[in-house]
């Protein structure tokens, strides 16, 4: 699973005038440009922009329609060109969202490493120094912030995860449910690993 949306602003393509035998009846119209205002999603980027071009196809037939009239033909639009940004997903060509798998031991976050993934934990228990999270736990949070790990993560037994971009686009609405989520595993590790009371500093 994964995906995008991108905002398309404007487009353009050739249009030719083709009767049913296929010849041409009128002078193509070269670089037809419409401009819009409209998002496309699609599983890859490929994807929302081909689903654009269609779109696009269709308005550059509509903007040379009043040409066709009294002529038998219709328009065909090739080369058709998108300008486009992304709004969310399609981050640097990475899966949006991805099941692994750990054998016990292995590290599954290192600290200091950046990564803009956090993770769900779907099997087996995750250490996070002394901390353990079972399944349904949610890590990883700095992903929402400079993106630096502040922790090791071990995989405590064989553990699957699933790690999930933060510009994955299903997290649009799901965000604050997200961001209680973490309060309450940042709950749990306070209560476990109470703040440690510093009585005395020797300074060289």
């Amino acid at each position: 699973m994964g995906g995008g949306v991108i905002i398309v602003n404007k487009g353009s393509g050739d249009a030719y005038f083709l009767n049913r035998q296929g010849k041409e009846v009128i002078d193509p119209s070269r670089d037809v440009e419409v401009r819009i205002n409209e998002e496309f999603p699609g599983i890859t980027l490929n994807d929302a922009v081909e689903e654009a071009k269609r779109f696009i196809m269709g308005a550059i037939k509509k903007k040379v329609a009043q040409k066709m009239r009294g002529f038998d033909c219709c328009a065909v639009i090739r080369d058709i060109k998108v300008s486009y940004k992304i709004k969310f997903g399609f981050a640097g060509d990475e899966k949006l969202e991805r099941e692994i798998h750990f054998k016990e031991g292995d590290q599954i976050l290192k600290k200091g490493d950046t990564g803009s993934e956090f993770f769900w934990i779907k099997e087996g228990i995750v250490d996070i120094e002394g901390v353990e999270y079972y399944p349904g736990s949610v890590f990883g949070r700095a992903a929402f912030s400079d993106g630096i790990r502040k922790k090791n993560a071990y995989a405590k037994t064989d553990t699957t995860v699933i790690a999930i971009n933060k510009n994955h686009p299903e997290l649009i609405n799901k965000i604050p449910v997200l961001l209680e989520k973490f309060a309450e595993e940042v709950k749990k590790i306070k209560e476990i690993r109470p703040k440690a009371k510093i009585d005395k500093v020797d300074m060289e």
